[in-house]
């Protein structure tokens, strides 16, 4: 300890009070051994009127002046001065030291211990009387004190007021000291800071602490600051403390509301920004300053980012799981404010809500298809894939036609040459070379088979039904069949009637039929024209394959039997053709048949059962028009009904070409000989859009001819046994000369 010198004065002439400069790291030990040599202590902080008052200098001056007289031994060690004349400024402290300085203190002996006032000595040193016997500075006197003025209202745990401060220091208090006053320190020569609200307070406790004051209330900033005041000024410990950790991206929970405990995890998601994985996340909180705004930029930052931008894929696909599990009510808002800028607005929605759904199907029925519906509606893309039929009857027809008729429903726009197609099977009834339902079901296996009746289930939907069983592992086996006329359902339920197996209920699923031409359907064409329907649909057709999968999977039965009594017609509605015919009747279903009457002159209308039935697309007056669609009549659509036989998918049948290559003939096409490694029925290729039969030549093997096939080249194809896709083969075609070449194919 370098206080020789101080002790030295206890025994010199000198008469006036001695300096002892100290550092922080000596305070202490100075006190220490200065009390081993039995020197008494002041206090500069007894000088305090009250709590928070400076102490009285002039006190403490006539105390040292009469201490020749009035100290114990004579002998004492003023404390605390050095830090309260620092805290008070040069100038005071200047005059109160140079004051102190040649005071005359008669046979007391008093050391000034002084802390904090490094920055003066040199001044005081000009005073050659000034000299070490008067004073002396311990390591430079070095001082790291820093003092935070926190207010009441900041919530921080601090010392009472100035009295309490000048004690803590006196106690040998280093570092930063937290205290409550009223005093002005704006003159101190110590780094001072205000804290005036609990905001401040959370950045003085944790000082990696960087969001702005705007992302919360005072409530709530107190809240935490308390919090963080139990925790040791650890954010973590806090989150911990609430159960806000692991995955930070599942949070739809603990984000939806308005408590402090959802604006908690908001202030943890822009802590942890940096942390996190979702490109799109980090992306909103970078822009979100306020918790108010936390969910609307959430769902609605998206708009802002072109489909063009090399972000925006992966935003895209981010968002979309972030926003899975919003309430409806959210996502509408979203949707309403992504009408905005029209030609993006469709690159923005998903197929994760209803509301979405019905958006992206108005949007396309107004504007048009875009290549990247796959990706932004699946199901929906499924839907309006074409089916290629494999019926022995009308499958090249079929194929054609439910293409188109999809298109249409779509785009909500009839076309002139799919009309006049209408008109001619008006006459020509194709439909009849059908097979009724009832001649299919009579053939159905029934021995462990569940029989599911979805009213209005057309065959429009089976490229999505074939589809979801793909992805499910199902196998598929479609039977096409016709309904009865006219197409009601109380023409057309007897399969469902007779049905002694089990069965799903004892009317079946009526949903779809509901949505078509139900007011509790909620659909309104007089209110809205557009398909928005069509998502409803889908879901339902959904949910039906999923029911499937699920029952087959449970082994509640080997075989699933969706079956419909009826299709429907959107086109028929969209016609808006009423006959101009006086009867005496009325019509039924939306004017698509009515009870038969005497005479007529409708070469459209097909008689059966005591009903007149159109076959085009007109309706009978005096029957309420349509919500969405109607049935009753003899479209296309109406009478063709599918029967989708689903069970387990033996995963381990596979086909291959039985020849690498295959020759063409300009005239005849070529042939492809398929080999399977189990036994499989129905085998047919599926080539351009077209269905080609295959032949067993025996358990293993078929054979099928490709008349279409006259070039040589490399053609892709689906090979399906029924409606089960076995596989993919790509079939390699040469000329007869055995390669590829220019003057082949420029015979064609």
């Amino acid at each position: 300890m370098q206080i020789g010198s101080a002790l030295s004065y206890l025994t010199s002439t000198v008469k006036t009070p001695y300096f002892l400069f100290i550092n922080d790291g000596q305070y202490l030990s100075a006190i220490e051994e200065l009390n081993v040599h039995g020197l008494d202590f002041v206090s500069i902080s007894s000088f305090c009127g009250s709590d928070d008052k400076i102490p009285d200098i002039d006190g403490l001056l006539s105390y040292i002046e009469a201490a020749d007289v009035n100290a114990n031994g004579k002998k004492f060690v003023v404390i605390g001065l050095g830090e309260f004349l620092a805290l008070r400024g040069t100038d005071e402290a200047v005059r109160t030291l140079s004051g102190l300085k040649d005071r005359n203190v008669g046979g007391a002996k008093v050391i000034l211990l002084l802390r904090g006032l490094a920055s003066l000595i040199a001044s005081l040193e000009t005073d050659l009387r000034f000299d070490d016997r008067r004073h002396s500075v311990v390591d430079e006197a070095g001082c790291d004190l820093t003092f935070t003025l926190a207010a009441s209202s900041a919530g921080l745990s601090a010392l009472p007021g100035f009295k309490a401060m000048l004690s803590a220091l006196e106690n040998g208090r280093k570092g930063n000291i937290v205290v409550n006053t009223k005093v002005n320190l704006d003159k101190a020569l110590f780094p001072v800071r205000q804290i005036s609200s609990a905001y401040d307070g959370i950045k003085f406790l944790a000082r990696s602490f960087a969001l702005p004051r705007s992302c919360g209330t005072d409530d709530y900033w107190a809240k935490l600051l308390a919090e963080l005041n139990q925790s040791d000024g650890s954010l973590d410990t806090v989150f911990e403390k609430h159960g806000i950790g692991g995955n930070l991206e599942d949070f739809y929970t603990r984000i939806a509301g308005k408590d402090y405990h959802n604006w908690l995890f908001f202030i943890c998601l822009k802590s942890k920004s940096d942390a996190l994985q979702n490109s799109y996340l980090r992306f909103v909180l970078d822009t979100t300053s306020r918790f108010e705004d936390f969910i609307g930029n959430l769902l609605n930052t998206i708009i802002e980012v072109s489909h063009t931008d090399g972000r925006f894929a992966a935003f895209y696909k981010e968002r979309k799981k972030l926003v899975e599990k919003f309430p409806e009510s959210d996502i509408a808002d979203f949707v309403v404010n992504n009408r905005r800028e029209a030609a993006e607005s469709i690159y923005k929605l998903t197929d994760g809500t209803r509301v979405e759904c019905e958006e992206i199907v108005a949007w396309l029925s107004k504007n048009g298809l875009i290549p990247h519906l796959e990706n932004i509606y699946p199901a929906l893309a499924l839907y309006l894939k074409k089916y290629v039929f494999k019926c022995p009857e009308l499958a090249d027809l079929l194929t054609d036609y439910f293409e188109e008729y999809k298109r249409q429903k779509l785009s909500n726009q009839l076309e002139p040459e799919f009309l006049k197609k209408v008109d001619e099977f008006a006459l020509s009834r194709q439909f009849n070379r059908l097979p009724s339902r009832d001649e299919v079901m009579d053939s159905v296996d029934r021995s462990g088979t569940y029989l599911y009746w979805l009213d209005a289930l057309g065959v429009e939907y089976l490229s999505l039904i074939e589809n979801l069983a793909q992805k499910r592992e199902l196998s598929m086996r479609v039977r096409i069949a016709r309904a009865e006329l006219p197409t009601i359902t109380i023409i057309n339920r007897g399969f469902f009637n007779t049905w002694q197996g089990s069965k799903n209920g004892e009317n079946g699923d009526k949903r779809l039929d509901d949505i078509k031409h139900k007011d509790k359907g909620g659909y309104d064409f007089t209110k809205n024209e557009l398909p928005i329907h069509l998502a409803n649909e889908l879901d339902i057709i959904t949910e039906v394959i999923d029911k499937a999968a699920t029952e087959l999977a449970l082994k509640h039965c080997k075989r699933f039997l969706l079956v419909s009594d009826h299709g429907t017609s959107r086109l028929a509605v969209l016609r808006r053709k009423e006959e101009k015919y006086n009867t005496n009747t009325t019509g039924e279903h939306s004017g698509r048949c009515c009870k038969l009457f005497q005479p007529y002159d409708l070469p459209f209308a097909a008689e059966e059962n005591g009903y007149l039935v159109l076959a085009d697309y007109g309706r009978f007056k005096g029957s309420r028009a349509a919500n969405a669609e109607v049935h009753g009549g003899a479209s296309l659509e109406e009478v063709v009904v599918p029967i989708i036989e689903l069970s387990l998918k033996d995963g381990s049948v596979t086909v291959q070409l039985v020849e690498d290559t295959v020759t063409v003939d300009f005239r005849t096409g070529t042939e492809i000989k398929l080999f399977f490694n189990s036994p499989v029925q129905d085998v047919s290729v599926v080539l351009n859009g077209k269905s080609y039969p295959a032949i067993p030549t025996d358990s293993n093997h078929y054979t099928a001819q490709l008349p279409d096939t006259k070039r040589a080249g490399d053609y892709p194809a689906d090979v399906y046994a029924g409606d089960n896709l076995i596989g993919k083969i790509i079939i390699k075609t040469q000329g007869k000369s055995g390669k590829v070449n220019d003057a082949f194919n420029d015979l064609f």
